[in-house]
């Protein structure tokens, strides 16, 4: 049978850090106490290159959740192991969630259901942790509660929409970029999109997917009808960032990748603010924006990436 939704649990830990294990414990022991007993789902773990002692550990989680496992030599990064997913699983809907987030109730029915609106290519939760204002919402309750009272944010979020387009309130903000912490999407948006760029291991990735959902004719939504607990730059911590690209751009890697992006994205700052909320806007509203970029939409499964500016399909 198909399950209604695939999921995939992301991780790095290169170094088996510790607090990076208790923060994944944390993360995988709240998704099996609060995902959705309603919606059939498969679990995917994906573990990139972690040392042997912390792939035990995983297998251990694995005999007590059943998920699959699956454990790679090396790392292939964020948009490597999406694609990868996207690919192999069946379900019509499927989630990232990241290895430093706690999940609440209601949260994947909720994503699940918005992820069929036609507009919205990928969705997202609000959350307690993120670069970008517009994502983040402060709860009353503890970090890690569960049944969380959202009508503040509702109240706060629609009013703000409100005020901004004038126009009837939607249950999410439409937005560009957003923090890839937990995200929703159909299967069907890869079939129009194609797949993430890999030369983005970390870093730049889902800001490059958004745009070109965008450009495609959708949007990246923010539910307000969700919320995710997120501990937030454990990559920093330990060090799973800087080494995603370890041996192939040494010390200059933030630059060699901003690089590719402004190669990729030429004077995009001059066609769209991408940290401004879309509001009611579409790709009908920006023609020298399509014009300009339509050739980035497509990308697909077989990409061949190099670290000296050059991407060959």
């Amino acid at each position: 049978m198909i399950p209604d939704i695939s999921y995939l649990i992301l991780n790095y830990n290169p170094d088996g850090e510790a607090q990076a294990e208790t923060v994944l414990q944390e993360t995988i022991d709240t998704f099996y106490a609060r995902k959705s007993k309603k919606l059939r789902s498969e679990v995917f773990l994906f573990d990139q290159g972690s040392v042997p002692a912390h792939q035990r550990w995983l297998l251990e989680k694995q005999a007590q959740y059943k998920f699959s496992s699956i454990f790679l030599n090396r790392n292939i990064g964020i948009s490597g192991a999406i694609n990868w997913f996207v690919r192999v699983c069946k379900s019509p809907i499927v989630g990232l969630i990241t290895s430093d987030v706690l999940i609440t109730s209601g949260m994947d029915e909720d994503l699940f259901q918005k992820a069929q609106i036609e507009e919205i290519y990928q969705v997202t939760p609000f959350t307690d942790k993120s670069d970008l204002d517009y994502q983040t919402w402060k709860p009353k309750e503890p970090f890690g509660s569960d049944n969380l009272d959202l009508s503040v944010i509702k109240k706060e979020k629609k009013s703000l929409w409100k005020r901004l387009t004038g126009r009837a309130v939607k249950p999410y903000l439409r937005v560009l970029a957003s923090e890839l912490n937990v995200m929703f999407w159909r299967r069907e948006i890869f079939d129009k999109l194609g797949y993430f760029d890999e030369r983005w291991r970390a870093c730049y990735e889902n800001n490059d997917f958004s745009l070109r959902c965008f450009l495609a004719g959708g949007c990246t939504a923010v539910s307000m009808d969700s919320f995710v607990w997120h501990y937030h730059k454990i990559t920093h911590k330990n060090k799973a960032r800087e080494r995603s690209y370890e041996g192939y751009l040494n010390d200059c890697w933030s630059q060699e990748i901003r690089r590719f992006w402004d190669e990729k994205w030429p004077d995009l700052e001059s066609y769209i603010k991408i940290y401004d909320p879309l509001k009611e806007k579409t790709i009908n509203d920006y023609p020298k924006l399509l014009e300009k970029f339509s050739h980035n939409i497509y990308l697909p499964y077989v990409q061949t990436t190099t670290y000296d500016g050059e991407h060959r399909k």
